[in-house]
């Protein structure tokens, strides 16, 4: 167990990652009230977002009184939405990065959750794997597959991307750059894209073949996501299931016409009024 004190040093390192190319919306957020407290929340934001994304929730926990680490990825939340850097974006990058801010939040309470959104929902899946010192995590809407690619067909596609020549795609093809929110890329690298789906496969991987090490886990899907593709989290949810974990579900229904990105308020399509309520409950685990 990390010691309060060590978990500040912790955070102020990933703060420090924050050069002065990256966005000050998009800087890895610490909110603490200066000693530990009873409950920690780590939040990961999703593929090409940046930590804005889940700050006005990680407030609200703060003003509860919890201490609240947000940690920005590598090669995201630049000033530059268009950079090239996304490019170079790696699995293990991504799962060293998640597993800091866990270590970061394991100091600073005596209870630790860890929630994230989409690529932020497959981290916190894989730290709620393979550690035993979260006591609660929540996976919102994972990425981990797309409609409407089998699963061995996603894996020849992401396997592909890393050989073949890293080329750029559009979120929105006719809105183009124009897209935001503005902290957000409005385009991804395939070989980053390839990098989000290799962690996909290290967590599908790793729930096939033992329970999760977590306390307590809730799968958050919906319904009506336009790409995504809730089989492959149906089978993540399955597969714990088998190995004795009890998995709290929620799935928001068709009929609210939500958007992937069911946190950022960012989003013009967000719906805070309805999501948060039903996110906080989760996340407390109540």
């Amino acid at each position: 167990m990390h010691e309060y004190s060590e978990a500040i040093q912790i955070a102020q390192g990933l703060k420090e990652l924050d050069g002065p190319n990256v966005n000050p919306q998009c800087h890895t957020r610490l909110y603490t009230h200066g000693l530990r407290r009873e409950n920690a929340l780590v939040l990961l934001h999703g593929f090409t977002n940046c930590p804005q994304q889940f700050d006005a929730l990680g407030r609200q926990f703060f003003e509860h009184g919890w201490n609240v680490v947000i940690p920005r990825y590598p090669r995201h939340g630049y000033t530059d939405r268009l950079n090239t850097s996304i490019s170079e974006l790696r699995a293990d990058h991504l799962i060293a990065l998640a597993n800091r801010a866990a270590d970061a939040g394991a100091g600073l309470g005596e209870r630790l959750t860890v929630a994230g959104l989409s690529l932020g929902a497959i981290l916190t899946g894989l730290l709620a794997q393979r550690r035993d010192d979260i006591a609660r995590a929540v996976l919102i809407a994972p990425m981990l597959g797309m409609r409407p690619f089998p699963g061995p067909v996603l894996t020849a596609m992401s396997e592909a991307a890393k050989v073949l020549p890293n080329f750029y795609v559009w979120w929105d093809g006719k809105r183009k750059d124009s897209l935001g929110p503005p902290y957000g890329y409005p385009r991804f690298a395939t070989h980053a894209y390839a990098a989000l789906f290799d962690c996909g496969r290290v967590l599908t991987r790793a729930a096939a073949k033992e329970a999760p090490r977590a306390k307590s886990i809730a799968v958050v899907t919906n319904a009506a996501e336009p790409r995504l593709d809730n089989r492959f989290t149906y089978w993540l949810i399955d597969s714990w299931r088998r190995h004795g974990a009890a998995i709290e579900t929620f799935e928001f229904p068709a009929t609210d016409h939500l958007t992937h990105d069911l946190i950022d308020p960012g989003n013009a399509a967000q719906r805070v009024d309805y999501v948060y309520p039903v996110m906080t409950r989760l996340i407390e685990g109540s």
